[in-house]
């Protein structure tokens, strides 16, 4: 039989097609057999066991289920809400994520004097650049208003005597180690580097700048809406990046002390700066910073209150007469702000804090954020698990406002308007002051010069850390002063009734 001239005669199929053929048919058993049950397992994993409603670890509460409406089903929000509340719930989530993060710990290695950068980071400009900000009508000289007489010179106390009280203090290091002098490897990995000095591992935030324009246009302008005889202070808490950024990083991070200085040239002539900044670092080989969170230790809120209350003349009592309470074992949101650092998590530190002597003769009242009273209570509380919530010691949170009555009868009454480093404060004025009204920066729905006034407030005090009165949560303060004005407001709560 001839062939037709034009059939082609087929072709073998190549070994390479066989071989691709049967490693498709191999994957689609495994497949089949051994990740089909691993992903079912998954599903009955998440579904049987309880899901999980807050992170210790990133201090957070996670996604509930979202709320089903019209409006968001078709525009897609409520399905895209239940894949963020079911990925974001996985029970023991915690567990697992200190498991990853003790895995991926395994691999790492480090030097005696090491830091771990975390995120991306940019050299900064070291100097404050205020070129474009102008002072506002309010805004004067950088003359500082003169103190009260301190408490010495009120009780007609002789300066030989006051020396010999000064005498009678221990003495401060002269030769306080600076860490800034010292070099230490790092590695750029992913705002957060971690430093290994001393033997122990420190998570420390960076200060990039700023210009603190909001911060110096609020405060003015509150200093004058308020009679001249209120006091009025400005006391800015620098971050631990201040005092243990090593040498070969400081490029990253501003020197703070100057921005501090540059903003209270800034200010009214009626408001007083408190410099903390220069007192902390006489201290920085003692235990004033938390290692594994961004706050201080109560040890350095307490230096920060000495230096306020010299400044303000006011009587304030030494660290001796306080009880010392000490919570092992903490580990703060630095390990979540650095991703699950593994080597913060393995080293925890101890949180103490201190009981002022007069605290069973105080009082601490709670009120909602519109001053509606709430309960009276403890100033120390213990909020969930204190080994990672032992900055919450200081009365459980900040979306609240907080007064304190206190056993001492001078008619001083001191306002504190602060961001969560303020909490660590008011227990070192119970001894300094007739009452304490305690308002977060962003947490407030009243008029500030109405509630100030009202009150009966005699002394002001702004005190956060670098970060709120650089940064965004400055922004706030001028809306402080201008929501809501003349109102009456009324202390709801009588403790005679």
């Amino acid at each position: 039989m001839d062939k037709n001239p034009n059939e082609q005669t087929p072709k073998k199929k190549p070994y390479n097609s066989y071989k691709r053929s049967s490693v498709s048919k191999f994957s689609s058993m495994i497949t089949l057999f051994i990740m089909v049950p691993v992903f079912a397992l998954i599903g009955i994993f998440m579904l049987v066991f309880p899901k999980s409603q807050e992170s210790m670890i990133e201090k957070r509460k996670l996604a509930s289920f979202p709320e089903l409406t019209f409006q968001n089903y078709f525009s897609g929000d409520f399905t895209r809400g239940i894949n963020t509340w079911y990925t974001d719930t996985v029970p023991f989530r915690d567990n697992f994520k200190n498991a990853g993060n003790g895995f991926k710990g395994m691999f790492g290695i480090t030097t005696n004097d090491s830091v771990n950068v975390v995120n991306n980071l940019k050299k900064v400009d070291k100097k404050p650049k205020n070129e474009d900000s102008k002072p506002t009508e309010t805004s004067k000289a950088p003359a500082q208003s003169k103190p009260e007489q301190s408490q010495a010179q009120q009780s007609g106390q002789t300066s030989a005597e006051a020396s010999k009280t000064e005498e009678s203090k221990p003495e401060e290091s002269s030769s306080q180690k600076d860490y800034r002098e010292e070099d230490a490897d790092y590695t750029v990995e992913n705002g957060i580097i971690v430093v290994h000095q001393d033997g122990h591992y420190r998570g420390l935030e960076l200060f990039g700048g700023g210009t603190g324009n909001a911060y110096v246009e609020a405060l003015n302008t509150l200093r004058s809406k308020l009679d001249s005889k209120i006091r009025m202070y400005s006391m800015i808490a620098p971050l631990a990046s201040e005092y243990y950024t090593p040498a070969n990083y400081t490029d990253y991070t501003a020197n703070q002390k100057e921005y501090f200085d540059e903003l209270a040239s800034r200010l009214d002539k009626g408001i007083t700066s408190v410099d903390i900044d220069t007192v902390l670092a006489k201290h920085v080989e003692e235990p004033i910073y938390c290692r594994t969170d961004h706050h201080w230790q109560p040890l350095g809120a307490y230096y920060a209150c000495e230096e306020f209350a010299k400044t303000a003349g006011l009587d304030f009592k030494d660290l001796s007469t306080y009880k010392p309470v000490t919570i092992e074992g903490f580990v703060g949101t630095m390990y979540a702000f650095s991703g699950g650092d593994i080597n913060i998590k393995n080293d925890p530190e101890d949180f103490t804090y201190y009981i002022p002597e007069n605290y069973s003769k105080c009082k601490t009242d709670f009120y909602d954020t519109s001053f509606n009273f709430d309960y009276t209570g403890s100033y120390f509380k213990q909020v969930g698990d204190p080994q990672s919530n032992a900055y919450l010691t200081f009365f459980g949170g900040d979306e609240q406002i907080v007064k304190i009555r206190t056993d001492v009868k001078n008619g001083k009454k001191l306002i504190v308007i602060k961001d969560s480093y303020g909490n660590a404060e008011p227990g070192y004025y119970m001894g300094s002051y007739e009452e304490i009204y305690i308002v977060d920066m962003r947490y407030f729905n009243l008029n500030l010069v109405d509630f100030i006034n009202q009150m009966g407030i005699t002394d002001v005090l702004f005190t956060m850390v670098t970060y709120s009165a650089f940064g965004g949560n400055a922004d706030n303060l001028m809306s402080l002063i201008t929501q809501n004005p003349g109102q009456t407001i009324v202390d709801g709560y009588d403790p005679n009734d």
